[in-house]
């Protein structure tokens, strides 16, 4: 009786085991089905995230680039004092305006979502106050208020323009934020996908050998698709960084442009500031040579140092034209109103640079526009420094200022010939300039001659 029960139940085992397999493997499938198309939508979610973030990262570089372009044009209408050049300048900046407000309008419509509307309204409310301050500078600039249309040049346009880019930095951060939720969220399920096909595996592998096949199929793609998505997201940075690259060159063009734009005004044509800065670059790699000031002249130091050059004449944009271009002696007022374009310099570069540039090279351009007439004996100016209290660099653009205005042809004195020019540089040694500095200035006289040689310093 016992055996026949036993058989009995024994005689349903494989419709159960059948059953049970036939379930598990049901289960397995829909259960892989379903996973790969929640992956496949998930990925196709982190595509589109990606591809918006790079957008709006594009929007946002282009809204930052025109706005500094905006202001460069601002900053020459101040400096200028032609009405043509009035003309000429706000024709450029409404034609820039108009295309800042296309561009803004469009970016918004981009712009969904409560915290990225509200970030949107702070840049666009900054973007106003700049604008209206905008209208005051060119205003002040027309009826000829010159430092008041500075002081709104260098401070309140300033601070709203700094604004903008912040908040424009926080939306960058917002959307990098919901990039990576997304990338740990399909890493999630990714992982989560191998452990559920490790299990499917198990429990489809007694009778579903397609089933098994199947499952490694799906996990082999998903790898390959992870290193897929991988690949272009290094794709995309390594896009994003040479578009960094350029829009650093971009920058320092504008900068060269601005110190072009201020020398143009007492005549010159650009050539001093290229003179200058090869002065520069060639005294400071020798005294590095040397081994003078190794603890300062370092290859990144100098390379700052060579740009910060162009930088150091940038006050005189405070500076009215008929003093700046008058042929003959300065008047003791006149004389006086000019020196202060050294501490105006400073003021200008800390100001409108500071936002913009790395603290090191703020730092030394700032200290060759405010020092470069200070003198080794202290009678120079603004400040009286004296010897090693003036800074290395702003001694450096001393030597190289003075050489080449010797040597160069102005509105209001022929050039020296070279070698006396040297001999001057020669007999300053210890009261205008570091008598180090000139000494190794002079051992530089045969590569400045070929390099001047090579160069219109009538221009």
């Amino acid at each position: 009786m016992k055996i026949r029960k036993i058989m009995a139940n024994m005689k349903g085992i494989p419709f159960k085991v059948f059953i049970m397999v036939l379930t598990a493997g049901i289960i397995g499938i829909i259960g892989v089905v379903l996973l790969k198309y929640d992956i496949e939508k998930l990925s196709q979610s982190y595509r589109e995230i990606i591809e918006e973030h790079n957008v709006n990262r594009s929007y946002m570089e282009e809204i930052s680039q025109k706005l500094y372009q905006h202001r460069s044009i601002i900053a020459a209408h101040v400096a200028s004092e032609n009405e043509n050049d009035y003309k000429t300048f706000e024709e450029e900046e409404a034609q820039l305006r108009k295309e800042l407000e296309q561009l803004l309008a469009r970016f918004r419509e981009r712009m969904t979502g409560n915290e990225r509307e509200q970030m949107y309204h702070k840049v666009y409310s900054d973007y106003y106050s700049y604008v209206q301050n905008v209208e005051v500078t060119l205003q002040l600039s027309r009826e000829g208020s010159t430092e008041t249309a500075v002081f709104y040049l260098t401070g309140q346009m300033s601070d709203f323009l700094e604004s903008v880019n912040a908040n424009l930095s926080g939306l960058e951060q917002l959307t990098r934020k919901e990039m990576d939720a997304a990338k740990q969220k399909m890493n999630s399920y990714i992982r989560f996908s191998r452990i559920s096909t490790v299990v499917c595996i198990v429990m489809i592998s007694v009778t579903m050998l397609v089933c098994l096949i199947y499952c490694v199929t799906i996990t082999s793609h998903l790898n390959l698709y992870k290193k897929n998505l991988e690949e272009e997201v290094r794709q995309k940075n390594l896009s994003l960084s040479r578009h960094n690259e350029k829009m650093l060159s971009l920058q320092d063009n504008i900068i060269t442009g601005m110190a072009n734009l201020i020398e143009s005004r007492d005549g010159d044509t650009g050539e001093h500031i290229k003179r200058t800065s090869f002065y520069v670059g060639l005294l400071a790699r020798a005294l590095q040579k040397k081994g003078l000031h190794n603890d300062i002249l370092t290859d990144a130091y100098i390379e700052l140092l060579v740009k910060a050059a162009p930088m150091h004449d940038i006050g005189k944009i405070a500076v009215p034209d008929h003093i700046l271009q008058k042929p003959g002696r300065l008047t003791p007022e006149e004389f006086e109103t000019i020196k202060q374009h050294a501490c105006e310099g400073g003021k200008i570069v800390r100001e409108v640079l500071g936002s913009i540039e790395e603290k090191e090279y703020v730092e030394i351009a700032s200290d060759v526009a405010a020092y470069h007439h200070e003198k080794w004996d202290g009678s120079g100016y603004n400040q009286g420094l004296a010897g090693e209290d003036i800074p290395l660099s702003a001694r450096i653009m001393a030597v190289a200022d003075v050489f080449d205005a010797l040597v160069s042809k102005r509105c209001y004195k022929e050039a020296m010939p070279m070698e006396e020019a040297f001999d001057e540089i020669e007999r300053s040694a210890g009261t205008h300039f570091d008598p180090r500095l000139a000494e190794v200035f002079l051992d530089l006289r045969d590569e400045i001659t070929e390099f001047l040689s090579s160069t219109d310093v009538s221009e």
